[in-house]
């Protein structure tokens, strides 16, 4: 269903406008929730202003909401479910920007390398999964790419999963010093959030807009965490 809105909107100029603004809020949150994972696991400098970056992904979204209000008030057609997602779609990719700087700050705040190597190594291997994530949840959005979003779903729970895991040993082991506990702690939060912000976006392509974030009601894509 969310396909054929898009290819019907693709007919009206202000909302192919809107499909190029939400395309480049992927590509920047993309880029810069790279960077700060890079530079919190490899102390890699940027060379770019990140802030400066996000803040052009809220800039993005005001122009986004703008353009939709305007199409709303000038279309023909009832229908508002389009927007409805679109409107989604970029308050998921905004709060991905703010986990971006959340990352970015904890890089600056940590003073020295990961010591604990296993926990690192958990953390950096997530790293190309959730970034696969960006390009697959917009190819889910605009082409209705079902198997990409299945892809991302079921990526998401294996995120999710690692990084509860990865709490929980934390929290029980003693040789952990306080200092790079929490770094990792909030490193695998904000991993997991990400990931789970990017996993919404990609159910837009399984699922009514009631159910968006969630797995598809009529055939779940991804079974339930066993207790």
């Amino acid at each position: 269903m969310l396909r054929q809105i898009i290819q019907a909107y693709r007919t009206y100029g202000m909302m192919v406008e809107v499909e190029g603004l939400i395309r480049k809020m992927f590509g920047v949150a993309k880029n810069i929730f790279s960077a700060s994972s890079m530079a919190l696991l490899e102390q890699k400098e940027l060379d770019f202003d990140l802030y400066a970056r996000d803040r052009e992904i809220n800039d993005l979204v005001v122009d986004i909401r703008k353009k939709l209000v305007e199409h709303l008030n000038i279309s023909t057609s009832h229908s508002v479910g389009g927007e409805l997602v679109f409107l989604k779609v970029i308050t998921d990719i905004e709060r991905v920007g703010d986990y971006s700087k959340n990352i970015l700050d904890l890089a600056k705040l940590l003073k020295e390398p990961f010591t604990q190597k296993a926990y690192y190594k958990i953390l950096k291997d997530l790293l190309p999964l959730m970034e696969s994530f960006f390009d697959k949840s917009e190819h889910a959005l605009f082409d209705g790419a079902v198997d990409e979003a299945t892809d991302v779903i079921q990526g998401h729970l294996k995120v999710n999963q690692v990084c509860e895991k990865l709490l929980e040993d934390l929290i029980s082991d003693e040789e952990v010093k306080a200092p790079e506990g929490i770094a990792l702690a909030l490193t695998a939060r904000y991993f997991k959030r990400v990931s789970s912000h990017l996993k919404n976006v990609a159910s837009t392509a399984v699922n009514p807009f009631p159910h968006i974030g969630y797995m598809n009601p009529e055939e779940p894509v991804v079974p339930e965490k066993k207790k």
